[in-house]
Parts: C-alpha cells; structure tokens; sequence
C-alpha cells in the first residue's frame, strides 16, 4: 500500500511540474511572439531599423532563456528558432522587402514548440 501511495504521490508531482512547464512555455513564447509582432508592424510601415530593434529585442528575450530552452526543449527546434531569427534580422538589416514570409518562417518555429509541449493524446500514446 506504502508503495502505491508513494507511486500515485510521485506521478501527482510530474503532472503537476508538467503543468507548471507548460505554463511557464505559454507565457515565455507569448511574450516572444508579442515581440515579434510588434516588429512586424514596425516593417510593414517602412520602418525597418525600428523593426530590426524590436526583433533584436525578442531575440534577446529568446536568449536569455536559453538554460530553459536547452534543458526542456530538443535542440533541433531550438536551433529551428535561432536560424529563422538571425535570418530574419538580416532581412530587416538589409531592408528587404519580402521579410513576411520570414516572420511566418519564425513565428511558425515558436508556435511548434509550444504545441510539442503540451499534453495531447499523440504526445502521451
């Protein structure tokens, strides 16, 4: 009986550590993509060193997390991430014009993150 207490006591804890994860994700890639559509409106009125300061900024937001990142989320996307940021500011850097499908290319990135971690039936089975 000791035992089964003590296994139902430890799966409550990871549940609720996963919960906590979670939370913690939404919250961190929903202030990242805030961030990054805040550039986006920069660009689209033809402010592109505006633009390229703001997403310097959700980058560096994105940077500061990365002893999070690295520890719970696989590195193949957060590397994902980091190409299509560094990609975009050179767009941003060199005015181009056609940088919307790099914001789609990073927004797309954060938000894969974010659905891999939550709780689904194809995440647990």
């Amino acid at each position: 009986m000791k035992r089964a207490a003590v296994a139902a006591t430890l799966l409550a804890a990871l549940l609720a550590a996963s919960l906590w994860n979670i939370r913690c994700l939404d919250r961190f890639t929903d202030s990242v993509l805030a961030e990054l559509d805040r550039s986006e409106a920069m660009w689209s009125a033809g402010d592109f060193a505006a633009a390229a300061d703001a997403l310097s900024q959700a980058k560096d937001k994105w940077d500061s997390k990365k002893a999070y990142t690295h520890v719970f989320i696989r590195h193949a996307e957060v590397d994902s991430v980091s190409d299509s940021f560094c990609e975009l500011l050179s767009q941003l850097k060199t005015s181009d014009e056609g940088a919307a499908g790099g914001y789609e290319k990073l927004r797309y990135h954060i938000r894969c993150i974010n659905e891999m971690e939550h709780i689904s039936l194809g995440s647990v089975f």
